[in-house]
C-alpha cells in the first residue's frame, strides 16, 4: 500500500508540472517570443533585415563597396573576369565568389545584428524581464535554396537561457552565384559562355548577356520567383575597333 501510494503522488507530481508547462507556453507564453513562430523577437529582426542586404549586395556582384567596374544604364556592374589586352581571354578577379558574397553580407550585418540584439534586451527589459547579456556572435552561411545566420548570442531572461539562434531565409542567391561562377570559368577559358544552355538547365533564371563595343560583356541574372538579381561585368578575348 505504501508503495502504491507513492506511485500515485509521483503521478500526479508529473501531471502538474506537465499541466502548468503547458499553461506557460499555451496560454503565459511570454510576450518576447512571436505569436507565430515562438522564436524571439531577435531572430525576427535578423531576418527582416538581411533579406533586402542580399538583394542589394546581388546587384554589385556581392560587393558592399563597388571598386574596379562597367557603367552601363546608370549602373555600376563588378569586372569579375577581366583582361586590358586584345585577343586574350580574361583573368576571374575573385576566385571565391560565395565565400566573398558571405563575407560581404557579415560586414553589412554586423552592426545590424548588434542592433536587433541590442534592441531586444531593452525590449525585454522594458516588459520588466531581468535580462543577463553577452558578446555576440555570428555566421552567414549560403547554401541551396536560403542564407542561414548563425548567432551565438548569450541571453538569460528570468530563467530561461538562450545561447544560439538560427535564421533561415529562403534565397536563390546560391544557385545564382554557382550559375555566375559557371559563366566566369567559361569566359575565362575560351572567353564567352553559352547562356542558352544555361537557361536550359535552370529555368528559373532569366540571364540577359549584354555585349559592348569595348569587348565587356555586361550580365544580368534575375531569379523569376524572388526577383532578386546577380549582375557583373567580364572583359574576354576583346578585338581591336574596326577588326572584321
Amino acid at each position: 500500500m505504501n508503495t502504491k501510494g507513492q506511485v500515485t503522488i509521483f503521478i500526479l507530481v508529473a501531471i502538474m508540472i506537465v499541466s502548468v508547462v503547458l499553461i506557460f507556453f499555451l496560454w503565459a507564453r511570454p510576450t518576447y517570443f512571436s505569436d507565430e513562430s515562438k522564436e524571439l523577437g531577435f531572430e525576427n529582426c535578423i531576418r527582416d533585415a538581411i533579406e533586402p542586404v542580399i538583394d542589394e549586395l546581388g546587384e554589385t556582384a556581392g560587393f558592399a563597396n563597388v571598386g574596379f567596374s562597367y557603367l552601363y544604364g546608370g549602373q555600376e556592374f563588378v569586372y569579375l573576369c577581366y583582361t586590358n589586352e586584345y585577343y586574350k581571354t580574361c583573368t576571374v578577379q575573385v576566385p571565391f565568389l560565395r565565400t566573398n558574397f558571405q563575407e560581404q553580407i557579415g560586414k553589412v550585418m554586423e552592426k545590424k545584428i548588434n542592433v536587433c540584439y541590442d534592441n531586444s534586451i531593452n525590449d525585454l527589459k522594458s516588459q520588466g524581464y531581468s535580462v543577463t547579456s553577452g558578446d555576440v556572435d555570428y555566421e552567414i552561411l549560403i547554401e541551396p535554396g536560403v542564407v542561414r545566420v548563425e548567432v551565438d548570442a548569450p541571453m538569460t531572461v528570468d530563467s530561461q537561457k538562450f545561447a544560439r539562434f538560427n535564421v533561415r531565409v529562403n534565397s536563390p542567391i546560391y544557385d545564382m552565384v554557382m550559375i555566375s561562377t559557371s559563366i566566369l570559368q567559361s569566359e575565362a577559358k575560351y572567353g564567352d559562355s553559352d547562356i542558352s544552355e544555361m537557361m536550359r538547365f535552370y529555368p528559373d533564371y532569366i540571364i540577359d548577356k549584354i555585349k559592348r563595343d569595348d569587348g565587356t560583356t555586361v550580365y544580368i541574372l534575375e531569379s523569376k520567383v524572388f526577383g532578386t538579381k546577380f549582375q557583373f561585368a567580364s572583359r574576354s578575348l576583346a578585338w581591336p575597333a574596326g577588326y572584321n
